[in-house]
């Protein structure tokens, strides 16, 4: 008879979690007052484990509703005279995309923070900078590749009736100028990425940081791993910011969580207001309207301020700083476009494929980058991927059509720095051998997984 009573009072408690209703139980335990203390005991356990903690999620993120009502934020014009800076890691990579005077700026303002005792790297952030540098690194050498490979050049015109006029032999003349410019510009470019090559990683930027962020400032998180992944594990399952957008990722989108306790750290050691400087826009990371970020999720300022005794919490742009700051307008100017492209390389508007909703979704900028949006529509979960064509989409368990068709590729001799042209099927890991037509070298072209072409040499791949 007990099983009888587990198994029915079992279904009771799943529908009250999907219906986030603990009435139901708590009627059906009356209904069965008869069981033994130990049988009531044994439910009353299970009606424990009824999410009691989404149902009274406002009181567990909001502890004292006097206080959070009352609570007093200053602007972040005063903020910024005396709180902590905290730095994050999409900050960090912004200068590889901006000119080196706002870099010099950047650094000059990190600087004068470092001597006040209040800019701050969470360990988190270090480490993402270091994973992601080199692919910041591979961006800027496909930049210089991509655009000497669309310079354009022509085959000289062959009309016979023509070879005895003036401005045709001058036509043809210039034709081949422009062969050969192109042909030096591919040889210079080669060199320059040589040269980027060999910085390693004592590349500008990161060799201006190392001076900035000694060891002192890097902040490691407290907590042994096991309680940091429950904790975590929790908050997801409460959908309580932040990181919990990002539960889908290999990691568990454990990044955004550590950097968030490194704050809550900071903020009860040292009882400051903190200006979080972050071009990441997430809704588990701020309120949205538009589009944009706007305003710290609530939960964020509460959390902090119970941990830091009072003070508030700050999400800024690194052009905000900047401007707050008074650092040149020229370089403030070039921080906020570069913010820009990246929001706009970051995010995809699509049409949703199982009801054609318009969708926009955050998608990385890189070829090879996935993403798994849901439908606000229709509430269905898709899949996006960025290639070097654009953005594919398809269904769960939907396979991709593939593309056999021949495709044109302006590939570069990897000897001579000539540009050749040659046919390759489209699909990912098709081969082909191209012969140089200006020093006769036979080497292979590859396709790539994204789609974009490799060029190698037999008994050695060039990178």
């Amino acid at each position: 008879m007990f099983i009888l009573h587990l198994k029915l009072i079992s279904t009771e408690v799943e529908t009250c979690q999907r219906h986030r209703r603990i009435l139901h139980v708590s009627q059906y335990m009356k209904r069965h007052a008869a069981m033994t203390t130990s049988d009531a005991k044994k439910y009353s356990q299970i009606v424990e484990a009824c999410d009691i903690e989404r149902v009274f999620l406002a009181s567990n993120v909001l502890p004292s509703a006097a206080d959070a009502f009352s609570a007093q934020v200053n602007s972040v014009e005063e903020a910024i005279k005396t709180g902590d800076i905290v730095i994050d890691t999409n900050v960090l990579l912004i200068p590889y995309g901006t000119g080196s005077a706002s870099l010099m700026d950047i650094i000059a303002i990190y600087k004068r923070l470092k001597t006040e005792k209040r800019i701050f790297l969470p360990a988190q952030v270090a480490r993402e900078f270091i994973k992601n540098r080199p692919n910041k690194i591979a961006e800027l050498q496909q930049a210089l590749l991509d655009k000497v490979s669309r310079i354009a050049t022509i085959d000289k015109f062959s009309f016979p009736i023509m070879e005895d006029i003036d401005e045709y032999k001058k036509l043809n003349e210039l034709i081949e100028k422009v062969k050969s410019i192109k042909k030096e510009i591919a040889k210079e470019n080669s060199e320059l990425i040589s040269k980027i090559n060999s910085w390693e990683w004592s590349d500008p930027v990161n060799s201006l940081y190392k001076d900035v962020f000694t060891r002192e400032l890097i902040i490691e998180t407290d907590g042994e791993n096991n309680d940091v992944l429950e904790e975590l594990l929790r908050r997801q399952h409460l959908s309580i910011p932040p990181g919990y957008k990002d539960s889908g990722k290999d990691d568990l989108g454990v990044g955004d969580f550590l950097i968030w306790k490194t704050i809550i750290k900071l903020g009860m050691e040292n009882k400051k207001d903190i200006i979080f400087v972050s071009g990441d826009e997430k809704a588990d990371w701020q309120h949205r309207a538009g589009g944009n970020g706007f305003l710290p999720r609530f939960e964020l300022l509460d959390e902090y301020r119970r941990a830091s005794e009072g003070k508030a919490f700050y999400i800024i742009q690194l052009s905000k700083l900047l401007e707050l700051l008074r650092a040149k307008q020229d370089s403030v100017n070039e921080i906020k476009q570069e913010e820009s492209r990246i929001q706009e390389s970051n995010t995809a508007e699509v049409n949703c494929p199982f009801c054609e909703h318009k969708v926009t979704s955050r998608l990385g900028d890189q070829p090879g980058h996935s993403a798994h949006p849901i439908c606000p529509n229709c509430g269905q979960r898709f899949h996006l991927h960025r290639t070097r064509e654009g953005v594919t989409i398809h269904k769960p368990f939907e396979k991709a059509e593939k593309a056999s068709s021949l495709k044109m590729e302006s590939v570069t001799c990897p000897v001579c720095a000539n540009v050749n042209n040659t046919k390759l099927h489209a699909d990912a890991g098709s081969t082909v051998d191209c012969e140089c037509n200006a020093c006769g070298l036979s080497f292979p072209v590859h396709r790539l997984h994204d789609g974009g072409v490799r060029v190698s040499m037999y008994g050695q791949n060039l990178k």
